[in-house]
């Protein structure tokens, strides 16, 4: 008999972009009965003369002498929008099939730094969503997680963590912040070697952020917000037997994310075509890969992905920069 150790659970969010009990960013304005400005009034130009009760000196590190103008419309209660993306969804697609225990090792050795690495850079991000899938219909996972695309709640079968993960804290299938996220993903991630050798990682990807088992009561509940940057991680050794295209690929996922490809980036650690890695080239992932602004790949056969998730979560940190809210 095999025995399932749990690994996570606890109280859900309120709503699928984060209710009671996961933290949300604030704004900060200055306090207009006391007089002093806002942080609106960042940016403008410096004016000569002395602070009068209504204008106070910026404390912002503007020159001394600088008074905000009224007559420009800035009121000294307004409020800058924040910059960059506020919410940040990982979807790990990670092939189960016979060959990949040590590169599931890896990744799972490898994650604690990158999600660390992460938080340390997206100093506007508090928000975050991780969700596994495998390149097949997973058997081991629970009732109503096997599909393809679904989220990974328990693991089983040789190599496998062999462990019930989920749900996580935030009550759904999808790990949040509220979560030890190096525990869980280590949870999650170990799929596994059992797998389909007919891996499907594009189909599976497409799947998923398309929500397909996104609706009440179905696996996917709660997974992918409109107005987070997505980071898409795919972990494959094979090129994969997926329908489709690179182009029908980046169509689909595009499609499914309002249209704006800079609030994506992929990461594919794959046998990149001249990489060295044996077996068949995944040229048709690293083509998809490659159509995207923020698109990175490395080996996937390497013992480290150290050197490669840093040069990854630079680029994830200048995609939040750089993020366009949708609508």
């Amino acid at each position: 008999m095999t025995m399932l150790v749990a690994c996570g659970g606890g109280e859900g969010r309120g709503d699928a972009g984060g209710g009671p009990g996961i933290g949300s960013l604030g704004n900060e304005t200055g306090d207009a009965s006391s007089g002093s400005t806002s942080a609106a009034s960042t940016g403008l130009g410096s004016h000569d003369g002395t602070a009068t009760n209504d204008e106070t000196a910026a404390s912002d590190g503007l020159t001394s002498g600088y008074h905000p103008k009224f007559d420009l419309g800035i009121l000294p209660d307004a409020t800058i929008p924040e910059e960059g993306c506020q919410k940040v969804d990982f979807l790990f697609t990670i092939d189960n099939s016979g060959s990949m225990g040590d590169d599931q090792d890896t990744l799972v050795g490898n994650f604690p730094a990158f999600i660390t690495g992460i938080q340390s850079v997206l100093g506007t991000v508090d928000e975050y969503q991780v969700g596994i899938v495998t390149t097949d219909t997973y058997d081991y996972n629970v009732a109503g997680c096997q599909q393809l695309g679904s989220l990974v709640v328990q693991t089983g079968g040789s190599n496998s963590s062999n462990s019930t993960c989920g749900p996580y804290a935030a009550g759904y299938n999808f790990m949040t912040e509220a979560d030890d996220l190096a525990m869980e993903f280590s949870c999650a991630a170990d799929v596994g070697t059992v797998g389909s050798a007919t891996e499907r990682p594009m189909e599976a990807t497409v799947q998923a952020v398309q929500q397909v088992q996104g609706g009440p009561g179905q696996c996917n509940e709660g997974y992918l917000r409109e107005d987070s940057l997505l980071v898409i991680v795919i972990i494959t050794d094979e090129p994969g037997d997926d329908s489709g295209n690179a182009t029908t690929w980046f169509d689909d996922i595009v499609a499914a994310r309002s249209g704006i490809e800079e609030n994506i980036a992929v990461v594919s650690l794959i046998n990149v075509p001249g990489g060295g890695c044996p077996g068949s080239n995944a040229n048709q992932i690293s083509a998809f890969t490659n159509m995207f602004t923020n698109g990175f790949e490395a080996p996937v056969c390497t013992n480290d992905y150290g050197p490669a998730f840093q040069q990854a979560i630079d680029l994830i940190e200048e995609a939040c920069n750089n993020f366009t809210p949708p609508g």
